[in-house]
């Protein structure tokens, strides 16, 4: 009986594969032991805590003489990406909570902080006053700080989420004003002002004009430059030939 792994879906995007194996053993615990070597030889830094074991067949005595005895079997299979563990670890939402709480306390503001989420997102909402020391200059301190608590909190995790800090609403206030802007930029360029380059902006709200232009009917939008001086160039719509 051959040992066997393989993927669910070989036309599936790599990240998206469920790898899966199958292993006998003397006992259930060793074919459970193979079974995990095998699937760590396709998927090598897999936890054993993100893995599923499903026993197939758990063996038989067999009749005279032991004939016709047989080894169980299992089968072991990575956990999709929203269903894996990370055991041992404090959750999400308290990792936040504490790395908001420390850096905020070092700078000396006296906030308050509620922290939601949702199976894709973990948001820590910072209330209080004198903010402005916390958000920066075009929001720089803010996005800073939310890119390294994203790394604090997904840094060891298997299932990861976004990770959002917000401080009295000033994301939404942000997004309002960057739609206003497009609208402002897409309206000169099509009165033939040719191609405005804006200023430069984090990925995430480059992306935010993105998608409030995408549908526009005379205007296209590009990136363009290195990071930290990325930026958004807003041109003309190039006729399809």
């Amino acid at each position: 009986m051959d040992d066997e792994s393989y993927p669910d879906d070989p036309e599936a995007e790599a990240d998206e594969i469920e790898f899966a194996t199958v292993a006998g053993g003397p006992t259930v615990e060793a074919a459970k032991a193979k079974a995990l070597e095998q699937l760590r030889k396709v998927v090598p830094l897999v936890n054993e805590a993100d893995v599923e074991f499903i026993v197939l067949d758990e063996g038989g005595q067999g009749g005279f003489l032991g004939m016709g005895k047989s080894h169980p079997r299992v089968e072991a299979r990575v956990r999709p990406s929203d269903e894996r563990l990370d055991e041992g670890m404090p959750s999400a939402r308290e990792q936040l909570l504490e790395f908001v709480e420390h850096i905020t306390e070092a700078m000396g503001l006296d906030v308050t902080i509620d922290v939601t989420e949702t199976p894709e997102t973990v948001t820590a909402d910072v209330a209080g006053d004198d903010l402005g020391i916390l958000i920066g200059r075009h929001g720089q301190t803010i996005d800073a700080l939310q890119y390294l608590a994203a790394i604090v909190v997904n840094g060891h995790r298997q299932s990861r989420r976004r990770i959002v800090i917000d401080a009295e609403g000033y994301r939404e206030r942000r997004e309002s004003s960057l739609r206003a802007l497009a609208d402002r930029t897409a309206q000169k360029v099509a009165r033939g002002a040719g191609e405005v380059a804006l200023k430069p902006m984090t990925s995430a709200e480059r992306k935010i004009i993105h998608l409030h232009l995408k549908d526009h009917p005379r205007v296209q939008t590009e990136s363009d430059g290195v990071e930290p001086y990325r930026k958004v160039i807003i041109s003309p719509k190039r006729r399809q030939q």
